[in-house]
């Protein structure tokens, strides 16, 4: 259980998740709770959807469709890669989700059923996020690579956020009792990886591989063999490195990491003699004047006072 990510924490994963971001007009304020009295969240799992059109933001963010007012979704992934935020509220998505399917995401069940209409039915727009994906939806139409790629990072960062697992993120076609279809069609290629079928499950595994590295990880990126430690070299230009982005020459690589080595050398040696100096003010006993001093720089902060003022009293009676 989850409650809705922010306007600014949506912006903030999904940069931080090297995600490309944009800002439709009014997003941060628009949203389905007021008109339809049904309040967002708690939220339960992400839902992916292709848009089965070309140049649908205006419509996702703002227009919506007869019968159904936007916004369509909290992101609307463009065929380059780009997400618009659209929403950070109760948007018209998911519709009436399967309660057996759903519970399997909200549960992160190694499996997921077929939707079942006679399990019951849950609103969908009130548990999950939702992402339109460009596509025409026809199964031919082929997703770039920086789109999926784009997409999975969008998810990612969402369940990094909340502290789910890939098995939080389901598509339209796995929980809707409806009959939908998405996403469906082939992809370019992801990572090392050449064009493939789009898959819910082929699409989990992903999320999940990236879930096992930092955000600003990229999928085929492989890390250069670390040199030995005494093979020293003169220092590196940093920002030199820095400004080459992802793609390094190993050769970069290598002269960046022997160049650290010795200040990585120094760096632990000040550490070593500031331990112990740590140790010797340890063993220092202080003065009434110095516990008052202390206790007096900290009044401002009543919490920190009272955890520092307890340490001290114990302290003393040592």
């Amino acid at each position: 259980m989850a409650p809705p990510l922010t306007p600014d924490q949506w912006l903030r994963i999904l940069r931080a998740e090297g995600v490309r971001v944009e800002e439709y007009p009014g997003w941060r304020t628009r949203e389905r709770d007021a008109a339809t009295g049904k309040a967002f969240g708690p939220v339960r799992m992400f839902l992916n959807h292709h848009t089965a059109g070309r140049n649908a933001k205006d419509v996702v963010a703002k227009n919506g469709v007869a019968g159904l007012p936007a916004p369509l979704a909290h992101v609307y992934l463009a065929r380059s890669g780009v997400a618009t935020m659209c929403s950070a509220g109760r948007a018209n998505h998911a519709g009436a989700m399967a309660v057996n399917a759903y519970v399997s995401f909200r549960d992160e069940k190694s499996s997921h059923p077929a939707p079942s209409k006679a399990s019951g039915t849950v609103d969908g727009n009130d548990v999950s996020y939702g992402v339109e994906t460009e596509n025409l939806g026809d199964g031919k139409d082929v997703y770039p690579r920086e789109q999926y790629d784009a997409w999975v990072r969008i998810n990612a960062a969402v369940c990094r956020f909340h502290g789910w697992t890939a098995e939080s993120v389901g598509c339209h076609k796995e929980t809707s009792v409806e009959g939908k279809v998405d996403p469906r069609g082939p992809v370019e290629g992801y990572g090392s990886r050449g064009r493939f079928e789009f898959t819910p499950e082929r699409f989990r595994a992903d999320v999940a591989e990236r879930l096992k590295h930092p955000a600003n990880w990229s999928p085929g990126a492989t890390a250069p063999t670390p040199p030995k430690e005494t093979d020293m070299a003169t220092p590196y230009d940093l920002w030199a490195y820095r400004g080459r982005g992802t793609n390094l020459d190993d050769r970069d690589a290598y002269a960046y990491l022997r160049g650290t080595n010795a200040d990585v050398k120094t760096l632990a040696k000040q550490m070593d003699a500031l331990a112990d100096k740590v140790d010797a003010l340890e063993q220092r006993p202080l003065t009434d004047e110095q516990v008052a001093k202390i206790a007096a720089a900290v009044a401002a902060h009543p919490a920190l006072a009272q955890a520092i003022a307890d340490t001290l009293a114990t302290r003393l009676k040592d």
